[in-house]
Parts: C-alpha cells; structure tokens; sequence
C-alpha cells in the first residue's frame, strides 16, 4: 500500500451523482488542509473541474490512512450529510492487519472468533500533540469510544490478524487507539506500533504507511434518502 504519488495522479471515484461523490482516498494524502496546500478536497475540485465551485469532505481519514471518503457537491448535501454523521446514522467499515493472534485474546461468544464483539473505552486527545491515551471515564477530557471488531483471518506464519472495525463513535484514532491499548497494535502504525515491531516478509505486506483502510461507507442518499452502500477493498488476506 504505497502513498500518494504524483500532483497528476488521477483519485478513483466509487460511486457519484449530482450533489455528492466518494473516492478512495490515497495513503499520504491529507483529507482536508489550508488554502494553497494540497489535499483530497483541492485534487478532486480540478479533477472534477469544480476549482471554482463548492467541494467539501462531511468527514476525515487521517492521513496515512486510505479508503472511502464522502465529499458534497453542494451546501444542502453537506449539511444533509453532515447530519447522518452527527446522528451516527452513517456506517463506517475498515480492515486492518494487526499483530498478534485477536482471537486469543479477546472473548468472543462462544470461543467463535468469526463472531462480532464490541470494545467500549475511554480516550482523550493529549494536549499539544497528535496523539491520545485510553484513559478511566473521569480524566478530564475523556470521551466514549465504542467499536465492533470481527475477526476476518489470522496468519499463523506472520503471527498478524485482519480485523474488520467498525466504529459507532468518531474519536481522534479511535481505532488505532482501542488495538494497540489491547496489544494488538496496527502494523506499520507510526504513533500506537511498538517500534521494535517487525513486518512481515510478504508480496503483500509491501506497507509503507499505517495497514488501515476505509473499506465501506453506508449511508442515506442526501437527495432521495435511498440507502446507499459504496465499497473500497484495499487490504487482502494473505
């Protein structure tokens, strides 16, 4: 999963209509960012030929993340949007590889590691860095995260489990937080991975930023309220 490449890279589109588009955002991209810097938002405004017109992502991946991304076309469909986020009435599903065996260490029903359970923590953002802690529900600071994680395959040889998350709250690295707080870091995660971690020797384990990808985004169509699903597979079993 390599970063961003050149300024004339073309971003794939997955699904658009008249008012909205997704697009699987690349690694090293940022989603957003200030006026004269490159972001998703400023590539797809000339990609689309919108630099003039209204272009705007209702939610954020950070930046070494890759995968589904929501952008409105216009101000009723941002604000329409923006709404089923706030209301979390949009779903968000993501795949990551993480070290060590999951199934072993968390408690499915039943010993049934295909099974989908949920993690609740606390989490706080750190002060004057891009960084945050699980922490007790009376830190000041402290805000709820609630995840359901699945266990989608473990490889025996790379000790490396891919999960399925999907997170019902939006914390600041919410999910790379919840897996390495539970000693399941993300492979090649630059903050939350042990430094000493080692990855796997794979043709596809070739990771130069963080194993973590958006991967599907369910939502309701902000014109016709139709439930709609948009699918991005960017991590595959090895």
């Amino acid at each position: 999963m390599g970063r961003f490449g050149k300024p004339e890279t073309l971003i794939d589109i997955l699904w658009q209509c008249d008012v909205a588009v997704a697009v699987d955002k690349p690694a090293g991209l940022s989603t957003t960012s200030p006026p004269g810097t490159d972001s998703l938002e400023s590539f797809m405004r000339r990609q689309l030929g919108r630099e003039n017109e209204y272009v705007t992502a209702v939610h954020r991946l950070d930046r070494d993340v890759s995968g589904v991304v929501l952008l409105a076309l216009t101000k009723k469909s941002a604000r329409l949007l923006s709404q089923q986020f706030a209301a979390r009435r949009v779903r968000k599903t993501y795949l990551a590889w993480v070290n060590g065996n999951v199934a072993q260490t968390q408690s499915f029903p039943e010993n049934l590691p295909a099974a989908t359970i949920r993690w609740t923590d606390h989490v706080r953002k750190l002060p004057d860095v891009a960084r945050g802690e699980v922490c007790s529900p009376e830190s000041p600071g402290a805000k709820k995260a609630e995840t359901e994680i699945a266990v989608v395959h473990y490889d025996r040889n790379a000790d490396c489990t891919l999960l399925r998350l999907s997170p019902l709250t939006g914390r600041m690295h919410q999910l790379r937080l919840q897996t390495a707080s539970r000693g399941h870091a993300i492979l090649a995660d630059p903050i939350y991975a042990a430094p000493t971690q080692t990855l796997p020797q794979h043709p596809q384990w070739q990771f130069d930023t963080i194993a973590l990808a958006a991967t599907q985004l369910t939502f309701h169509h902000p014109r016709t309220g139709v439930l709609t699903e948009v699918l991005c597979d960017r991590l595959t079993e090895v």
